[in-house]
């Protein structure tokens, strides 16, 4: 038996997190587990323009899984958009659900013809309960994942990192390059964020911390298309960790994002860019004083 939530819950941010701990409590207070279905897009398909994800799923999962839900259901929407709405919520009472738990402006069904008055309506017939959750506000505004993106796009990490109720960050593999951060006096690492459809942030250097070998690193990421040195067609994300000199290729790591210091520019020549970066670190290093308290 089974409390479920239900919805993208893309980037688990704090309103999904308030869904969450709902699901969690009724599903202790009734003796039963928790879960939470989350709704995979083939988002190219749908919305052709759409910036990404704010995660991956497999750290969505994770991160469901951190508010204390038992497990986590993926659905992939191309194989379940034709079902009706009774045909959704019949296989779910199949699968043992008893209660589901959902936002105010949940849909659900072919065309999204449901909604938390219809699945109100069917529960009373249908032997299982609803809560819907009402919104989540900060600064009088619904928290939503297309309020962290279009955050992302304009460099507002503070916003994001307020928004998600905890810090942005971007996991990847670290691959080999022509180690022209090294040749300028900064080893950096350049990152690669795999395969899925993920959102953009704002091209730009960001100051960021990174836990390796059980170790706290902070540094600098380049975020952009290096215009300076070579410019390229795809995003890239590269990392110069402050006092750190150990060998990280192939490595996955995680890098948070804590605060926006400047968008991407182009020098005229390298040795004004190792002038910038050289800033860039005096600037970084007396943010972390200042902040060493939240950190």
């Amino acid at each position: 038996m089974y409390v479920t939530c239900i919805g993208n819950f893309d980037g688990v941010h704090l309103g999904h997190r308030q869904i969450m701990k709902r699901t969690v409590e009724l599903s202790r207070r009734l003796g039963v587990r928790s879960s939470a279905i989350s709704m995979i897009y083939p988002w190219a398909y749908y919305f052709p323009n759409f910036p990404g994800i704010i995660y991956p799923v497999s750290q969505r999962i994770e991160l469901i899984l951190s508010t204390g839900i038992h497990e986590v259901i993926t659905a992939n929407m191309a194989e379940i958009k034709h079902l009706e709405p009774r045909e959704f919520i019949n296989g779910l009472i199949g699968q043992g659900v008893t209660g589901i738990v959902v936002g105010r402006d949940f849909t659900f069904g072919s065309g999204a013809k449901g909604n938390t008055a219809l699945l109100e309506g069917m529960a009373g017939e249908m032997g299982f309960f609803v809560d819907t959750v009402p919104d989540c506000v900060l600064d009088g505004r619904r928290i939503s994942s297309s309020w962290i993106r279009e955050a992302l796009a304009k460099g507002e990490i503070r916003q994001v990192n307020a928004l998600l109720g905890q810090r942005y960050s971007i996991r990847g593999r670290v691959y080999r390059d022509q180690q022209l951060g090294s040749k300028m006096g900064f080893p950096t690492a350049n990152i690669t964020r795999g395969e899925e459809r993920l959102v953009t942030p704002k091209s730009g250097v960001y100051i960021v911390k990174s836990i390796i070998e059980g170790k706290e690193l902070f540094g600098l990421l380049n975020v952009g298309f290096r215009p300076t040195v070579q410019v390229t067609e795809e995003v890239k994300y590269e990392v110069y960790y402050f006092d750190f000199s150990g060998d990280l290729y192939d490595k996955n790591i995680e890098i948070e994002f804590l605060e926006f210091i400047r968008p991407e520019l182009k020098f005229d020549g390298l040795q004004l860019l190792i002038e910038q970066i050289k800033h860039d670190e005096k600037i970084a290093r007396r943010w972390l004083e200042l902040h060493s308290e939240e950190l």
